[in-house]
Formats: C-alpha cells, sequence, structure tokens
C-alpha cells in the first residue's frame, strides 16, 4: 500500500520512522553513533498494515509537483514534501495545494545548505525562515525536518529539539540518473515494510 502513514487526522507525524538495522544507511553515513542514529527513528508503526513512506525533497516545482500529486491521488496514496524555503516563496500555490490535497509538509531548509558545516544561529536561521514561509501559506508549522544530504550531528540535533529528524533507508538516486528503468528497480527491488523512500 502506498501511505506515508503522515495521514494528518488519522496517523501520528511519527508513525513511520522505524530504525532498521538490516538497511543500507547506517550512522557512519551521517558521522553520528549508532545510538544517536537509532534515537532518531521512532518505533510506531501500525504492525496491521503494510506501509513506506513516499518523501519528496528540493520542491515545491511550479509544474513538476502538480504531476506528483495527481499521481498520489490516482492512487489513493500520500506523500511528504520536505521543502526548500527558497522555493516555497516562489510557488505558494503550490504549497498550498500539497497542504490542501491531504499530504505532509516537512523543512529541508531555506538554500539546501549541509547545516553540520553551519553554526548554532544560522541552522536556526535555515530552519526557522522556511518553517515561517510554510506557516503563512498553510497556517500550519512544520514538525518534521529533513537536513540537505542527511548530515546530522550533535549541533544540528540540538538546535533541531523540536522538531523531528526525518532520514531515508532507500536512495532512488533519480537526480542522478532521471530514468525510471533504473530508477524503479532501485526502489522496489529492495523494498520492506516500514521503508523510507528518497524522492526528488
Amino acid at each position: 500500500e502506498l501511505y506515508t502513514g503522515i495521514y494528518k487526522k488519522n496517523v501520528s507525524y511519527n508513525s513511520l520512522l522505524e530504525y532498521n538495522a538490516s538497511k543500507k544507511i547506517n550512522a557512519q553515513n551521517f558521522n553520528i553513533t549508532q545510538e544517536e542514529y537509532e534515537n532518531l527513528f521512532s518505533n510506531q508503526i501500525d504492525k496491521n498494515k503494510k506501509m513506506v513512506a513516499i518523501t519528496f525533497d528540493d520542491g515545491p516545482h511550479a509544474t513538476n509537483t502538480y504531476k506528483i500529486l495527481d499521481i498520489l491521488d490516482a492512487n489513493n496514496a500520500k506523500a511528504t514534501f520536505f521543502m526548500l524555503g527558497s522555493n516555497v516563496l516562489k510557488n505558494n500555490n503550490v504549497v498550498k495545494s500539497v497542504y490542501d490535497r491531504g499530504n505532509e509538509i516537512g523543512i529541508h531548509t531555506w538554500n539546501h545548505k549541509e547545516l553540520t558545516k553551519l553554526s548554532s544561529e544560522q541552522i536556526k536561521n535555515e530552519v526557522d525562515s522556511t518553517s515561517d514561509a510554510i506557516f503563512n501559506i498553510t497556517g500550519e508549522r512544520p514538525t518534521l525536518v529533513r537536513p540537505p544530504y542527511g548530515s546530522v550531528n550533535s549541533t544540528v540535533k540540538s538546535v533541531l529539539s523540536n522538531y523531528t529528524i526525518v532520514l531515508w533507508n532507500i536512495d532512488s538516486l533519480d537526480w542522478k540518473s532521471r530514468d525510471e528503468k533504473k530508477i524503479v528497480p532501485l526502489v522496489m527491488n529492495d523494498i520492506k515494510d516500514g521503508d523510507i523512500i528518497l524522492l526528488h
């Protein structure tokens, strides 16, 4: 079932953030301890349903995001869109449509900067300015953050302590190939219940 598990009103925001030690992504990928990595995830998946989280980074896009929304609607699916504040500013109507059509909106910073290379104040500005931009459109503040490149350290975690950090364990590499014949097998060949899929 294509379903994020982050459906407003039905499932908690953390419902699909389950760590699975058998996945390809591990603590070393993010330069943090194993304990810190596991603490980024929750074990609140509804065991009665098979679910995966479909997530999209770097938008919203003036045309492509609408195409994604139409495909999701046609399949009775929802996704989480981790948005760049700089793109939110240029695409207010797209943001509103993502929200109104029942999808979750998360923060992907303002300018896609690697947070582990920034000061605490710079991290806060990147995230809070994006939160403000989204709130001004939807009236709801995001609770989820996906740091660009998945870069997380103790400083990032401390600054973002009021947010839930969401990483991924299946990387579609769609930005690299832009070829559905490569993207679909890469995602589907190893997919399991509870996976978080990274798309763009």
